[in-house]
């Protein structure tokens, strides 16, 4: 009661203390940290602003550090460029220093060869050039090495490449040829196909021994009317045909393809008047000529590749794997390379193919007359088969999907819409969801369904049903070869069975069986537009009218036909973002014509061996070829026409480095933009949120007293009352 002050008057004082003390709190971080606030709360309404401001700079930063990486493999490829420029420059030296000396000698055809070996094996590690986990010359497939030259040793790269039967693709085209087919794959799933077997060997087009020709690959469609000229096509898994070849030319007729390969075989001729020369190994410069007087004849024979002279050991001069020249023949004139030799018979290297899926084997188009449906109902099963047997016909059920409906007619007691359960490896049955009846059809049945390949018109075409049993074959002699024809009908002969014959084409050989006066094989001359009637070449001299248990077959060979290429990437570009508004393509790989003619260059040169009809010692306008195309790989400007007339495209490596350095620019100004416009944005963000130092200190120092002078002041009131004054 004797206090000066009150209790509200203490409270009020303590209160605004406490004010002052949070204010110089506030105010020591301040200066402390240079920050108005620690968050965005205490900017107040300049928040939003320093929020923009600090995404902004942020964006930018992310720009200038992916620049910064991105320029980093530009670096890298820029380097790798480099050397491949100095690898090709270095290979144009010995070219041309090889131009300039006997380009016969062996050991000077050995030492360019051997560089163009090494140089090859360069390009190929500099073009598998990785950073960061990715391949630079790959394009978007970064985790894959983009090249493989299929080099191992100088000898196996020239035992493929021969030089004169299996050549180094001479074109861009033919270099990059890329594809692999093991099926025809535009009769898939037809009825009575078996789209696997689909190619024909012939070794020679005419059958003719006594006559030139050239071994052809011909296709049950037009598969292979996109392969290029010139390109190495591999055989495998196709028996005696296995293989490399070289495509000479692709036809397409009646919508058939056929390849024609690289081909070198003799051609039977007896008592021939000819000479032959070759270039004496030792020394190897001397050219010799073996002539009539010393062999008296020479007899070819293609069988076996030989050939024979009159004269016992007349040919004993000519050592294995030499090129040698045949003139003065009516049909075998021409290079050979002697692949061994007794003195009397050379056996030449020879490239031809064997007759295979001609006229037995394996079955592209395998069609019955009569066949039997058995119907199971333990099973559910509903399977096609040759009449009177228990053997499946395969192929029956092509079409066919798990789920589609089928519906049956023409049965005794399984008219209905089945839904297809499963269907047999072979095709020649399927099993079905709804129950069957136990039946035996030897009349005939129809099988219909929407599935568009379960129809004999095939795909898209409405001409035909679907799968007819118990039909009947007609074959008429209607006059003269060329006009005599094929027809299927029902089981009774009252109506045309449509589609059978839409799957083949005009040209295709066609064997009949299991008639009584018709097996022989035809060659289709025409198709009717239903498809149930082909015209043949041939001449029908007996008409044979609902003949039943006969089959139509049409051969072919199966394996796999492929060319692979050197470039195992993609040609997809990457685009690169620098800013929010500005971004520029990356397509640089290793297809690039910079750095694919000088490969090819190389492997024009490396391909044959030395000595041999392919050797480079027997092919010198190769010299000139590969010149030209380093020089093209090389530099902006060549003189001169393109090999064989090619069109070559016009990058170039000189090109290239231009465009990386433009590319190298770009990221450096656009990141130096960046920088300054970061310099600018953080002094925008410290208007914002930094406090000016010598408001704020002042600030706290008068704070500061005010503090100091409060407490004073509360203790000095603290300490008065009535009793001290009295």
């Amino acid at each position: 009661m004797t206090r000066i002050s009150s209790l509200a008057a203490n409270t009020l004082l303590v209160k605004q203390i406490f004010r002052t003390q949070q204010r110089v709190f506030d105010q020591q971080v301040q200066v402390a940290s240079e920050k108005k606030s620690q968050d965005y709360t205490g900017i107040g309404t300049g928040t939003q602003r320093l929020v923009n401001l600090e995404n902004s700079r942020e964006a930018l930063l992310k720009f200038v550090q992916l620049n910064d990486q991105v320029d980093t493999q530009f670096n890298i490829t820029t380097a790798a460029v480099d050397g491949m420029r100095e690898v090709i420059v270095d290979f144009r030296r010995s070219m041309d220093n090889y131009r300039q000396l006997d380009g016969k000698d062996p050991a000077r055809v050995k030492d360019i060869q051997d560089t163009a070996y090494r140089s090859l094996q360069s390009l190929q590690d500099l073009l598998n050039t990785e950073f960061d986990g990715q391949f630079l010359f790959a394009g978007s497939r970064a985790r894959t090495a983009p090249v493989d030259l299929g080099l191992s040793t100088v000898a196996e790269f020239q035992a493929k490449y021969d030089g004169a039967n299996v050549i180094f693709p001479p074109t861009r085209d033919a270099h990059l040829e890329d594809f692999s087919f093991s099926k025809d794959e535009n009769n898939t799933d037809k009825l009575f196909i078996d789209a696997s077997h689909f190619m024909q060997f012939k070794q020679d087009g005419d059958g003719n021994a006594a006559t030139p020709g050239s071994s052809t690959i011909t296709a049950t469609s037009s598969l292979f009317q996109n392969v290029v000229a010139g390109s190495t096509i591999t055989i495998t898994a196709g028996g005696a045909n296995n293989g490399s070849y070289t495509v000479d030319s692709v036809t397409t007729s009646n919508n058939i393809s056929t390849i024609t390969i690289k081909t070198e075989m003799l051609t039977d001729e007896s008592n021939a008047a000819a000479a032959l020369t070759y270039r004496d190994p030792d020394p190897p410069r001397l050219t010799k000529i073996i002539g009539t007087p010393d062999v008296g004849s020479l007899t070819f024979n293609r069988a076996n590749n030989r050939i024979t002279a009159a004269v016992a050991g007349a040919l004993s001069a000519i050592p294995v794997g030499t090129k040698f020249t045949i003139s003065g023949t009516t049909l075998n004139n021409g290079d050979f390379t002697v692949s061994s030799n007794d003195g009397t018979n050379i056996v030449i290297k020879d490239v031809k193919l064997t007759d295979d899926g001609l006229t037995s084997g394996d079955a592209f188009f395998d069609y019955l007359t009569d066949t039997d449906v058995l119907f199971t109902a333990a099973s559910k099963t509903i399977q096609i088969r040759q009449s009177g047997t228990t053997t499946p016909v395969a192929n029956s059920f092509n079409g066919l999907a798990i789920g589609d409906s089928v519906t049956v007619a023409g049965s005794t007691s399984n008219n209905n819409t089945f839904t297809v359960a499963s269907i047999a490896a072979d095709g020649s049955s399927i099993t079905v969801s709804q129950a069957v009846a136990d039946e035996s059809d030897t009349t005939g049945a129809t099988f219909t369904s929407t599935a568009s390949n379960f129809r004999q018109g095939g795909v898209g075409d409405n001409t035909g049903t679907g799968l007819v049993t118990g039909t009947r074959m007609v074959i008429t002699n209607v006059g003269a070869a060329g006009n005599d024809t094929i027809q299927i009908k029902t089981a009774d002969g009252s109506a045309i069975v449509k589609g059978v014959f839409t799957n083949l084409k005009v040209g295709m050989s066609i064997a009949a069986t299991g008639t009584a006066s018709n097996n022989s094989t035809f060659t289709i001359k025409a198709i009717s537009a239903d498809g149930s009637t082909i015209t043949v070449n041939q001449d029908i001299s007996t008409t044979e009218t609902d003949t039943n248990g006969a089959r139509l077959t049409v051969f072919a060979a199966d394996g796999t036909i492929s060319a692979k290429p050197y470039y195992l990437g993609d040609e997809l570009s990457q685009t690169v973002r620098v800013s929010t508004r500005r971004d520029f393509e990356v397509d640089l790989n290793a297809i690039d014509p910079a750095f694919e003619k000088a490969i090819r260059a190389m492997g024009t040169i490396l391909q044959g061996k030395q000595g041999s009809e392919g050797g480079l010692d027997h092919n010198e306008g190769r010299i000139d070829e590969a010149l030209f195309l380093l020089e093209s790989s090389l530099e902006r400007s060549v003189a001169g026409n393109p090999p064989s007339g090619n069109v070559e495209l016009t990058s170039n490596i000189e090109q290239v480095q231009i465009d990386l350095g433009y590319d190298r620019v770009l990221l450096d100004t656009t990141n130096q933009l960046h920088k300054n416009l970061i310099s600018f944005l953080e002094g925008a963000i410290s208007d914002v949120e930094n406090i000016d130092q010598s408001e704020t200190i002042t600030k706290l120092l008068d704070d500061q007293r005010a503090l100091e002078a409060s407490f004073q002041s509360f203790a000095r009131i603290r300490q008065l009352s009535l009793v001290n004054y009295i």
